[in-house]
């Protein structure tokens, strides 16, 4: 673009040095401005703007689809056995995970950093075995479909110094993650339907 531009400032000075004349230091048979000029206008001319770059497609890789829910309201304090309320909540929020082959069904507890890792780490795996078992149970999904995880305080996603972070810490997730031998058992092709039916009966 530089290039046109300046392409076109010689342009104009040549043509005005042809029709008010050229100045003296190019007098006396120097001055070559008529022979350039149809060479100048040609590259004014035949100048087009370069295309812009074609736009580079990243292949797009799907994460694991995850659900979180508040520990608090699926157990009582420092409890691994769901309330007798929890049973809307988690049919509410677990619709969207159906069983269905090549997709292992992962439940991960979390807890805060209050109280000794190991009891944390126990109590969040009893946690994510209790929701799995709501959902093999209520869903009618296979054992084979689920992979069960108590990782205790060690990954938390808020601040443990303060009440509100200790909260978000508190947490069961479920997440479908790709695995190709995962969910493989016989008639596991019709679990998905299945256990979308019976969640939704739960409610009704």
């Amino acid at each position: 673009l530089q290039a046109q531009q300046r392409l076109r400032t010689d342009s104009r000075q040549l043509d005005d040095w042809l029709r008010r004349g050229e100045p003296l230091r190019y007098r006396l048979g120097l001055y070559q401005g008529m022979r350039l000029i149809p060479f100048v206008e040609a590259a004014i001319n035949d100048w087009a703007p370069s295309l812009p770059p074609r736009p580079v497609i990243k292949q797009v890789v799907q994460g694991p689809q995850t659900i979180r829910l508040d520990s608090m309201a699926l157990f009582d304090t420092g409890k691994s056995t769901l309330k007798l309320g929890s049973t809307k909540l988690l049919v509410n929020s677990l619709l969207g995970i159906k069983a269905k082959p090549g997709w292992l069904i992962v439940v991960a507890g979390h807890t805060d950093s209050i109280g000794n890792d190991r009891s944390n780490q126990q109590l969040s795996l009893k946690r994510a075995e209790a929701v799995r078992d709501w959902m093999r149970d209520t869903g009618d999904v296979p054992e084979s479909c689920f992979a069960v995880q108590g990782y205790g305080a060690s990954r938390p996603v808020a601040s443990n110094e303060t009440p509100e972070g200790r909260a978000q810490n508190r947490r069961v997730e479920i997440s479908l993650v790709p695995q190709k031998d995962a969910c493989l058992t016989p008639g596991t092709a019709n679990t998905s339907g299945a256990g979308a039916d019976a969640l939704k009966n739960e409610t009704e």
